[in-house]
């Protein structure tokens, strides 16, 4: 079935909306309950055109089984993320050969971020010119598409006369959005970029020779100005064991002058795996943050490449596609990233204590809670069989590589200390006594130390920076330097 230029129109125009309205960063469940059988029914309006289009069935099904779902399951984010990404992607379809001619109505060229990789023309407008004499392309047996950019206010008859119509202050104020959006990063953005800036620096400082790497306890409690070679903080939150070693490996590929790594080894991480976590939280670390950098998606059973957030969702498709939103984010994302090279996670110094808030029978009752978060994680065996593995693989390498490996257990305060369970203890050495044995590297147990005091926790398990401070004088005397 032929589809007309005037049919792919109004779909760009409707699914444009669409996604203009389920990018609203504060949309509520009712809300997207509400509006999901108004996309169900534009699907099933648009099958008989777009049948054959992978993208399009790919989010047919989607909404098919959201709609079947919903009324007895809540929706989940990521489901409603994935929804707006397989519209963008339809969207973009599209557009496939398809050449764009902008006009612009009381306005100039200097006012636009023109995407000359995707528009063929720009042509100001004479002041008061007939609109169908001036826009050639608007006719239907013309195939390219034709798009009036204006200031003022126009007729309706006159906005006819093109395929797509913009307010020049439309697109203004859409700049300014997205810069302030950037400027305000989102964690995982934030988290993604740091990550690679971190990294991505490591091709530049050859003079790197410690990397600090791991989960949050090292992004918070190691400082690189405090070792006594030059050092590089690749530690983010929530990392485990899996991209931890995937992170190190990257940084020596950068890098192979590396010749220390400090690497903080919590109980809990034999049977940690952030790829199989179900939390939206731990998914977002897979799919905007991980995925992203190492295109590595290790045990995550969906397609990250479906599920990651789109970039600057708060601009529609076409708009991205038309004016050079993202090469504009682009530039702004790698200011962002040498801001990051040399800093340390936080921004500022971190000497809050969460501890001396709250009085004893509320620190138990939080710290338990965040133990119990940590103490199932040995009962999933294959994961604690698979970091074995992984772990000894790595410690081969490093050794024939002769880069020293320090490991270090974090200290905690009492309150976490006493809510943990003590197998997780005698697994965390049943795993680890073994390789012990076979491979050099230095372990190093701080859980029972009482050196770090309750004023140096930020909260039940993590220093601030007065702790992270006698961390680093620890960890230093045990480098073979």
């Amino acid at each position: 079935m032929d589809i007309t230029k005037k049919e792919t129109t109004s779909v760009i125009i409707t699914i444009d909306k669409l996604c203009n309205i389920l990018s609203r960063n504060m949309m509520e469940d009712s809300e997207f309950i509400k509006i999901l059988p108004v996309v169900a029914k534009i699907c099933i309006k648009l099958h008989p055109l777009y049948h054959s289009n992978k993208v399009f069935l790919s989010l047919f099904e989607h909404v098919t089984q959201l709609l079947s779902a919903f009324k007895s399951v809540p929706v989940s984010p990521t489901s409603r993320l994935k929804l707006l990404s397989l519209l963008e992607q339809f969207e973009s379809s599209l557009f496939k050969n398809t050449r764009f001619h902008i006009y612009l109505y009381n306005c100039t060229a200097r006012d636009l971020p023109v995407n000359i990789r995707y528009v063929q023309s720009v042509t100001e407008l004479p002041l008061y010119s007939k609109m169908p004499d001036s826009i050639p392309q608007f006719q239907e047996n013309s195939p390219d598409f034709s798009v009036l950019v204006y200031s003022g206010r126009l007729q309706k008859k006159e906005l006819a006369h093109a395929n797509f119509c913009f307010q020049v202050e439309e697109i203004v104020d859409s700049v300014g959005a997205m810069i302030a959006d950037l400027k305000n990063l989102d964690y995982y953005t934030h988290d993604r970029l740091y990550l690679e800036a971190k990294l991505e620096s490591l091709k530049r400082r050859s003079d790197i020779r410690i990397l600090l790497a791991g989960s949050s306890y090292t992004m918070c409690g190691l400082f690189e100005e405090q070792m006594p070679l030059p050092a590089r903080n690749v530690a983010i939150d929530a990392q485990d064991l899996y991209y931890t070693l995937k992170t190190i490996r990257t940084a020596l590929a950068y890098n192979p002058n590396i010749t220390h790594c400090i690497i903080s080894f919590a109980y809990y991480f034999w049977g940690y795996d952030l790829s199989l976590s179900t939390s939206i939280y731990q998914y977002k670390r897979i799919t905007e943050v991980n995925y992203p950098v190492f295109k590595d998606k290790h045990n995550f059973p969906g397609n990250p490449d479906d599920d990651t957030q789109i970039f600057l969702k708060s601009v529609t498709p076409l708009k991205k596609h038309l004016f050079s939103f993202e090469v504009l984010a682009n530039q702004y994302v790698e200011n962002a990233k040498k801001r990051f090279e040399d800093s340390h996670y936080f921004s500022y110094p971190r000497m809050d204590s969460e501890i001396l808030k709250h009085d004893d029978i509320t620190n138990r009752e939080r710290a338990q809670k965040r133990a119990a978060s940590h103490n199932k994680f040995f009962k999933y065996a294959s994961t604690v069989q698979e970091n074995q593995k992984l772990f000894a693989d790595f410690l081969e390498e490093m050794n024939n590589r002769g880069v020293e490996i320090i490991l270090y257990v974090p200290p905690v305060t009492e309150y976490y200390r006493n809510s943990i369970n003590p197998d997780l203890i005698s697994d965390f050495y049943a795993c680890m006594e073994p390789l012990q044995e076979k491979y050099r590297f230095k372990l190093i147990d701080l859980f029972n130390s009482t050196y770090f005091k309750n004023d140096e926790f930020y909260d039940y398990d993590h220093l601030n920076d007065l702790g992270a401070i006698k961390l680093g004088k620890i960890l230093v005397q045990a480098l073979s330097l």
